[in-house]
């Protein structure tokens, strides 16, 4: 059996590839490890993985004991060490120079910069007046994110001078390190999802987004297969695919998040990785695609593994109240009995004080449906949204 080390991952990882015959070595940190991750490895490390220097370490002394044939990962922050590791060891895996580029968004910005691709006026800021003097340089609207953050913490948008100090400073307290300052791409927001197979990049579908808007942009919802005109879509496959290639990805999945404005679509952000907020799960049962067994499989040198049928199309709402204090909640169990409704997690409970949200981690909890068309799907999304009462009253002051 092929010997694959993973780093990270959530138990649906595991169970996605539960039957396959590889070995599995595990990196893990102690707040995501379980007993099914226990169960499913040959081996498992536990440590804070996000050290490089320590999971690379890790990985030389498994690699003497027992040959590594490939590492990989598909949460977040165990990207880089895996292709540290891939690149270091030698083996299969994730390029490195393609993870550095999606990773950090300055550097991404910079190779954009260069090249016909969709690229997003943005300057890299250490000072409250660096920003002021790129909105006035590039005009209101601008966004104000961190260029390591992730999940919308951190990210303004800025209309006016008087806001700059305030979007800076709080951007910074929310996330520290480098600013990314970028000019507002006024139009709808999607996803591309893909699978790359030795530098061939196969489209699978294009989510469009709903959000919070103005001034966080935190998601509030997704629609899969976007209902988009046959030439916007072509456009944006064409565009994602040179993306891809641009910055070497060369194997497995991505998400890559871009704006359609007056000009055109324009990159966000790039990712090596599974879409998040459970995209991944309408990619497989409403696409038919696990991009986790056919990424395991794909290293592991095994068979392509038949496909399940998808449903088709597919839906998701997140429950983002704010600045509430929750009294009743009621219908929950009657709305997971909707036919279609394949997940619907919900954290709220009576007496919950509910602040602003400031980045997706404030949600509380996801409903995801699936049809046979985005019109099916969204009509079982909103018979289980029927079923749920949720009563609130404003949060005291």
């Amino acid at each position: 059996m092929a010997h694959i080390l993973i780093v990270g991952g959530h138990d649906e990882t595991f169970r996605m590839i539960e039957d396959l015959p590889v070995e599995l070595s595990v990196f893990q940190n102690s707040e995501s490890v379980t007993a099914q991750q226990a169960r499913r490895a040959h081996r498992l490390c536990v440590f804070d993985y996000r050290n490089q220097t320590e999971a690379l370490g890790r990985a030389r002394a498994l690699h003497e004991f027992k040959r590594i044939d490939a590492v990989v990962s598909f949460t977040e922050h165990g990207l880089i060490p895996a292709a540290v590791i891939k690149e270091a060891l030698g083996i299969k895996g994730n390029a490195r120079e393609a993870v550095r580029l999606t990773r950090d968004k300055i550097a991404m910005r910079e190779h954009l910069a260069g090249r016909d691709l969709g690229a997003v006026l943005t300057r890299s800021c250490h000072s409250s007046s660096e920003v002021r003097s790129f909105l006035q340089s590039v005009g209101a609207p601008i966004i104000v994110k961190p260029a390591e953050g992730a999940g919308s913490s951190g990210v303004f948008r800025v209309s006016s001078l008087d806001q700059v100090e305030s979007a800076f400073a709080r951007s910074r307290g929310e996330c520290p390190g480098p600013t990314l300052v970028e000019e507002f791409i006024d139009g709808p927001e999607y996803s591309v999802e893909s699978f790359t197979t030795d530098g061939r990049h196969d489209i699978i579908a294009v989510t469009a987004k709903t959000t919070t808007g103005p001034p966080r942009y935190i998601e509030t919802g997704h629609l899969m297969p976007a209902a988009l005109a046959a030439s916007a879509l072509a456009e944006l496959r064409g565009l994602v695919t040179d993306f891809l290639g641009s910055i070497g990805h060369s194997f497995g999945p991505a998400h890559t998040e871009v704006r359609f404005g007056p000009a055109g679509p324009r990159i966000i952000e790039g990712n090596t990785r599974p879409g998040g907020d459970f995209i991944w799960e309408l990619v497989l049962r409403a696409m038919g695609r696990d991009l986790v067994r056919e990424s395991i499989c794909h290293l592991a040198g095994l068979p392509p593994q038949s496909r399940t049928p998808g449903r088709g199309a597919g839906c998701i709402a997140f429950f983002a109240y704010e600045n509430v204090v929750i009294e009743r909640v009621q219908g929950i169990d009657a709305a997971r009995e909707v036919e279609g409704i394949i997940r619907l997690q919900c954290s709220l409970e009576p007496g919950q004080r509910l602040g602003p949200l400031r980045s997706s981690a404030d949600r509380q909890g996801v409903i995801v449906a699936v049809g046979t068309d985005l019109v099916d799907a969204e009509r079982r999304l909103a018979q289980a949204q029927d079923r749920i009462r949720v009563e609130t009253s404003p949060l005291p002051r």
